[in-house]
């Protein structure tokens, strides 16, 4: 047995480089996936779920975030079509309207791109995304507004996208199952999208104040720190 375990290890370094060899063979003839597919309706999802549509939730969500890696190499995101993306999204959202996976995805990945070229509408379709999101449950998703909010000023730069979001948070400053501080997001789109008298009558309105107030107070307990008068 001694005698024969060096022959044994000949044959397997053997056929470990015979692997290695014929997988640089095959790397040009294995595209990287050239574009995502178009989403399934509805009557798709059903016929392919089985009856199983969590299962086939917990597929898709993995299948789209490494949609990109075909025959080991990589599809830039400033490359992909952000429209499919969103549709598969929203499909995701179907299948299961409990889990925060594809939100989390759709901002911790796909709206992550910086890429200056690409990226702004790119991240702008993610957040028309998230306000659509939002204001069909604000109760649940008010946060991926705020999300929308900041990315559609800073990085998006979209002066009509930023107006709708302010005048969808104004529109929630009497939903009380939603931060009293989330109109205050407001002022500053207006500003951005270039509507000072907008922007000056929310920060000399009298409840936009009190809002302030109270939600720095929230802050303040949050820290430890004494509320302001």
């Amino acid at each position: 047995m001694a005698r024969r375990l060096p022959f044994v290890w000949i044959v397997l370094f053997g056929f470990l480089g015979l692997q290695i060899g014929y997988s640089g063979v095959l790397l040009p003839l294995r595209p990287a996936f050239e574009e995502i597919p178009f989403p399934l309706s509805d009557v798709g999802l059903k016929g392919i779920a089985l009856g199983d549509e969590q299962f086939l939730f917990r597929f898709l969500a993995r299948w789209l975030q490494d949609v990109g890696d075909g025959g080991g190499r990589l599809r830039p995101l400033r490359d992909y079509d952000y429209d499919r993306v969103v549709g598969w999204l929203k499909s995701l959202d179907r299948l299961d309207d409990q889990s925060e996976y594809g939100h989390e995805l759709a901002a911790r990945y796909f709206g992550a791109l910086t890429d200056p070229t690409g990226g702004p509408v790119r991240v702008g379709k993610i957040a028309a995304y998230f306000r659509e999101l939002a204001l069909a449950d604000p109760a649940r998703h008010w946060r991926w507004l705020v999300w929308a909010a900041t990315r559609a000023h800073r990085f998006v730069k979209d002066r009509d996208l930023s107006e709708r979001i302010a005048n969808d948070l104004i529109g929630l400053r009497d939903n009380d199952q939603v931060p009293v501080w989330l109109p205050l997001l407001a002022s500053p789109l207006y500003r951005f999208a270039g509507d000072l008298k907008a922007a000056q009558a929310l920060e000399s309105d009298p409840t936009m104040i009190e809002r302030r107030r109270q939600g720095l107070n929230e802050l303040g307990r949050s820290l430890g720190r004494p509320e302001l008068p």
